[in-house]
């Protein structure tokens, strides 16, 4: 419970320290989004899924191309920018490849929270992105 009332509250820090989306925010978003973002996430799950990640920053560059970079390598593809998500399809390895669509739910300048949901092992899980400028 108390870890519900604190996703809450930070859920809450987030939404009202930055603009809301509307449509057409697109261009502001793609004005906004090149360069270097911090990177860290929070697994919204009542259960206990076993997963870990050790993303350390993502580079989004005014050419289209993005790198998710993780201790020992990188996800590398290309972006695309709508009002509300950011779609990234990229490789892993020569025969791995993802895509993943994260939701916006809040930017401003300096940070972006996403829901970020797939599945893993037959389990619909969503993931809390959270960016900060670097």
């Amino acid at each position: 419970m108390k870890k519900f009332l604190f996703q809450i509250l930070f859920l809450g820090c987030i939404l009202s320290g930055c603009d809301k989306l509307e449509d057409g925010n697109a261009d502001v978003i793609l004005d906004i989004l090149p360069g270097t973002w911090a990177f860290s996430y929070e697994l919204q799950s009542d259960e206990e899924t076993g997963l870990a990640f050790e993303y350390d920053h993502v580079i989004f560059r005014q050419d289209g191309t993005v790198s998710i970079t993780y201790p020992g390598g990188s996800l590398e593809g290309t972006y695309q920018v709508g009002s509300a998500v950011i779609r990234i399809e990229g490789r892993i390895t020569e025969n791995e490849t993802r895509q993943m669509l994260w939701r916006i739910i809040s930017f401003s300048s300096q940070t972006l929270s996403a829901d970020y949901s797939f599945d893993f092992n037959g389990q619909s899980i969503t993931a809390l992105v959270m960016l900060e400028k670097v």
